[in-house]
């Protein structure tokens, strides 16, 4: 069987549905072909070893990726980015038109615009297509505040439901975007629910103590990933504001559009507790995340966060650490059934606050909630189990 699977985002760039999965969905017995561009993001500038071209072709074990042309730009701007998905979703629709006819095709990302290659060349080819639903638009523009309801949004809404409508199945990362969609007049018998995992779980084998300069506090909290507005941290750093003693500090690793008015408002509350560590690369962030005692997790207080599950759900189960976990709904829900830390409300400082105190109060038990956790992560998340679903619906189809 062939499967063409068609995303912008693809390896070396960081993707959960990358070349390891496809490597686990060739063992299945597919032959594989993925359609995406030269790796750029998030940096907006082409990988080392690789050149823009129209068209360029890379074999990996039984998987054959197939690189076209899409507009690049170091540019934040919305005019760049829909110039980007634009043209790369052109290059896409003509390379999937005129390669060998795959058997089904995993429509991944974007959704929208590799969504709608699929039906294209499902309406040419009569070939049957998956599309992954790791955002629920438009709903994820109103909740990061990019924005609201209006025509916009009513059209981006419609063409969400007729990509639904002319797909074969949908695959969706939380049993909230499940019921989200029945809602809104998809099938239930049309949707799967299949945890994302973590891309890369394993441990590093001798690690360094990255936070050994931080060894005056007895405990150490970390967030590791976007300082951006979906986060809205403001509320964690004003909870360990109160925190007064060496018994905890908050390490902050990544950056993100609200990085410098988050240093800013730390300098505001003349936090000595708070750390910014700043980028650090995928290669380097597992020394960071065993060198941490506590992994934090916090979203804003959005319907929409609240039944969606944020990779770090499971990047942090499968490290083994307990959890801080602040995002509501799902997310929460899968911390307390692990029994893998404590839960807060988010954007509640008192709660945020107490959840950190009763965490340090309960120290002698976090060897277990760590364990409980990557136990939960091993049994319900792992990429095995994903490969071994996704695969019985692709032979499906």
């Amino acid at each position: 069987m062939k499967l063409l699977f068609i995303s912008q985002l693809f390896d070396p760039e960081y993707s959960i549905k990358g070349l390891s999965f496809l490597q686990g969905i060739n063992k299945s017995g597919f032959d594989i072909d993925v359609i995406t561009t030269f790796p750029n993001y998030p940096t907006g500038k082409i990988y080392p070893g690789y050149k823009k071209k129209l068209w360029q072709v890379e074999n990996h074990d039984g998987v054959r990726i197939i690189r076209v042309y899409s507009y690049i730009s170091h540019s934040r701007s919305k005019l760049s980015r829909a110039l980007s998905y634009l043209t790369f979703m052109f290059f896409a629709l003509f390379a999937s038109l005129f390669i060998k006819r795959a058997d089904v095709i995993y429509a991944y990302h974007p959704q929208l615009t590799t969504g709608l290659v699929a039906w294209i060349v499902k309406c040419f080819k009569k070939t049957p297509y998956i599309t992954d639903v790791q955002d629920l638009w438009p709903d994820a523009l109103i909740a990061t505040g990019l924005a609201k309801k209006g025509i916009l949004y009513q059209f981006i809404n419609s063409f969400c439901q007729f990509i639904y409508s002319k797909s074969d199945h949908v695959i969706v990362l939380s049993k909230g975007y499940r019921d989200a969609l029945i809602k809104r007049g998809v099938p239930a018998n049309k949707i799967s629910f299949i945890y994302n995992w973590s891309s890369d779980s394993s441990l590093v084998n001798n690690p360094v103590n990255v936070l050994s300069f931080l060894d005056k506090y007895e405990s150490k909290f970390m967030y590791a990933g976007n300082l951006g507005s979906a986060q809205n941290l403001k509320s964690i750093i004003a909870a360990f504001s109160n925190i007064k003693d060496n018994s905890a500090c908050l390490v902050l690793v990544g950056s993100g559009v609200e990085e410098v008015m988050l240093k800013k408002y730390s300098e505001s509350l003349d936090v000595k507790n708070i750390y910014f560590i700043g980028y650090v690369s995928s290669g380097e962030i597992k020394q960071y995340l065993q060198a941490a005692d506590v992994l934090v997790v916090h979203l804003k207080n959005e319907d929409l966060f609240k039944i969606t599950i944020p990779s770090k759900v499971q990047s942090s189960l499968s490290v083994g650490k307990p959890i801080l976990m602040a995002v509501g709904g799902e997310a929460n829900e899968i911390v307390e059934e692990a029994g893998a830390g404590i839960c807060a409300l988010p954007e509640d400082e008192e709660s945020l606050l107490a959840a950190i105190k009763e965490m340090l109060s309960r120290r002698e038990e976090w060897g277990e909630m760590g364990a409980r956790g990557k136990s939960f992560y091993n049994d319900n998340m792992s990429q095995e189990l994903a490969v071994e679903k996704i695969s019985l619906l692709l032979s499906k189809l």
